[in-house]
């Protein structure tokens, strides 16, 4: 059921752009194959969301950057294709338990009036659906003080950048250069690596600057969190050392392939990336001091942004 929403509501995306019948026909062939919905071990991701980005990045905004938690894009459209008179940011906020800062196990949402009486929370619906029932453990601080993390691109966004088509395996956080970056668990720095003195975007030099460092979360679970584009000579560790969480570990920069200031944020598991945000405490803020957001939803986008990317500290992300 929520698979062929998702079909249809991308074909209706992609129509207006589509210059001739045999391109339709291709793109209605590849949708029709393709399964939307994936999973890690943490929350889900959508593929194909070009027609959801923009709208998802500002609700990201709209509660990210304040500290109110994370929910995943998946878990969004999981009742928006079932409603699409529901904004992104109530669905967000009816998704978000208040006081731990987690997505909400499914259950505990669909037993919401809001959402009792839809198709995708009967019984053999959600037993179909890839969302969480479980209360996720997040054993992550953020990689940035939480008030500087500006989404710019989230985990698996279909994007354009410099005119090439990506998936992007990471999260972007653009913040002003010199911003100090964090790890985000107590673990081991295993590559240091700063090839460029100045901090200027080269289209052919991949991450830039970057630090990886690996998390032994507990005896059967380690990730790999990658930080690039670092700020030249901002490095404080070196191959080997051990961390902290929270410890400083370098700057914010823009260097090798990238936009404008911003931190590369890629988190993996026994090889294969997985969601890096899905793992961050949110109540664990340092003693930082928000600026608080309204505290209910709007009917619809952030009437500041105007549909728009936000431009944050003078930075406008690449848009195609």
């Amino acid at each position: 059921m929520i698979k062929k929403k998702i079909k249809k509501k991308i074909i209706m995306a992609l129509a207006p752009v589509v210059l001739i019948g045999a391109v339709v026909i291709v793109i209605v062939c590849a949708l029709v194959t393709l399964d939307f919905f994936g999973t890690n071990e943490t929350d889900g991701y959508v593929e194909e969301n070009e027609a959801y980005a923009e709208d998802y990045k500002n609700v990201l905004n709209q509660n990210i950057k304040y500290g109110n938690g994370y929910v995943s894009l998946s878990r969004i459209l999981y009742f928006y294709l079932e409603d699409d008179q529901l904004s992104f940011s109530m669905i967000y906020s009816d998704n978000l338990d208040k006081e731990t800062k987690k997505q909400k196990p499914i259950s505990e949402v669909c037993e919401m009036p809001r959402y009792k009486s839809m198709s995708v929370c009967k019984t053999e619906e959600l037993s179909d659906s890839s969302q969480s029932d479980e209360d996720v453990i997040k054993p992550f601080t953020a990689p940035l003080k939480i008030s500087n993390m500006n989404v710019t691109s989230f985990f698996m966004e279909q994007r354009t950048v410099y005119g090439k088509f990506d998936v992007h395996e990471a999260w972007d956080l653009s913040s002003p250069n010199n911003t100090p970056v964090y790890s985000t668990c107590d673990g081991e720095v295993i590559q240091v690596k700063f090839p460029y003195s100045e901090n200027k975007i080269d289209t052919s030099g991949g991450g830039g600057n970057q630090i990886k460092i690996k998390c032994e979360v507990d005896e059967d679970t380690t990730y790999e969190v990658w930080y690039a584009h670092l700020y030249p000579k901002s490095s404080k560790v070196k191959e080997g050392d051990k961390v902290k969480q929270w410890q400083q570990i370098a700057e914010v920069g823009t260097t090798g392939y990238s936009t404008g200031p911003h931190l590369h944020y890629q988190v993996s598991k026994d090889g294969s990336t997985v969601d890096g945000m899905s793992l961050i405490d949110f109540t664990d803020t340092n003693s930082e001091t928000f600026v608080k957001p309204p505290l209910e939803p709007y009917n619809g986008l952030n009437p500041n942004l105007n549909g728009n990317y936000p431009n944050f500290n003078g930075y406008t992300p690449y848009q195609p």
